[in-house]
């Protein structure tokens, strides 16, 4: 039953999606404190719930294709009223801490995201190639929820900043995963980007965007002053790292490859912004 959960709350991508929530907090504050704790578990709890929602709105899309046709729900492991029950309590959990964190405009906040995330987003998949977009905003979100939680103002030039990085980074994020299984969407019944633009159009397509989010990972430096050289080095190398993996792209079609290190460079550019924000 653990494992059912586990994959039903979609718990690696869950957990990573909460790390933002700290990330903004950090580089908010500067610091760490238990003024996150509250926050930090809503993210998370949000997270997981609405993971959930998603698996039983989509279950019956997963049962046709192969990369999740063996999830608990699409295999009949689990009933359908014990994901209800259980996408219940943890959302309900989530908006307990985000009450205690940010009060009513936390819960409105949390409800717009389950609107967009569950309602939008997961219905706009079966009718349009653009439900990215909505995704990418949701990408903002939690990094977000950390900044104001960390007593911080709404449009600060340095949250925005942040939020187009993630916004930018959401992008490729979602094209690269269309590039590699968009033949068993398709199967699902789901209109695919690729299938629009062509695999060539969008492979070069993407390939800018992942340029894009290495540049305004790199605008980052500038808007948070950072001036350490052990960060500026460290960030240098990834960045070099990442270029060079993004300029395989076209010659290699390796798109898991490519997913997976626009998710490093994410979350290692975030760590090391953070340290320079607490140590330096």
């Amino acid at each position: 039953m653990l494992k059912n959960i586990y994959i039903l709350t979609k718990f690696p991508l869950s957990f990573t999606v909460s790390l933002s929530c700290v990330f903004g907090y950090i580089l908010a504050k500067n610091s760490l404190g238990m003024g996150l704790l509250y926050p930090f578990l809503a993210v998370l709890f949000l997270a997981l719930g609405v993971s959930v929602l998603n698996q039983l709105q989509e279950y019956k899309q997963d049962i046709l294709m192969p990369r999740t046709q063996n999830r608990p729900l699409a295999s009949g492991a689990i009933s359908r009223s014990f994901v209800i029950y259980l996408a219940s309590v943890i959302i309900l959990f989530s908006f307990v801490f985000i009450y205690l964190s940010l009060n009513l405009f936390g819960i409105l906040i949390f409800t717009l995201v389950i609107i967009i995330y569950n309602l939008l987003y997961t219905n706009s998949k079966k009718h349009t190639i653009y439900a990215g977009v909505y995704g990418a905003i949701l990408g903002v979100i939690p990094p977000y929820i950390g900044w104001i939680s960390a007593g911080e103002v709404l449009f600060d030039i340095k949250i925005i900043a942040l939020g187009l990085f993630y916004f930018i980074w959401q992008i490729p994020h979602f094209w690269l995963l269309n590039l590699k299984y968009y033949e068993q969407y398709e199967q699902a019944g789901f209109p695919t980007i690729t299938k629009a633009f062509g695999v060539k159009s969008l492979e070069r397509i993407t390939f800018i965007w992942l340029l894009l989010t290495v540049i305004s990972g790199t605008f980052l430096l500038i808007i948070f002053e950072v001036s350490s050289f052990i960060i500026l080095t460290a960030v240098i190398v990834l960045s070099i790292y990442t270029l060079y993996s993004i300029f395989q792209l076209l010659k290699k079609k390796n798109y898991i490859y490519n997913f997976i290190n626009i998710n490093i460079y994410m979350l290692f550019l975030m760590i090391l912004l953070c340290i320079n924000a607490l140590y330096f």
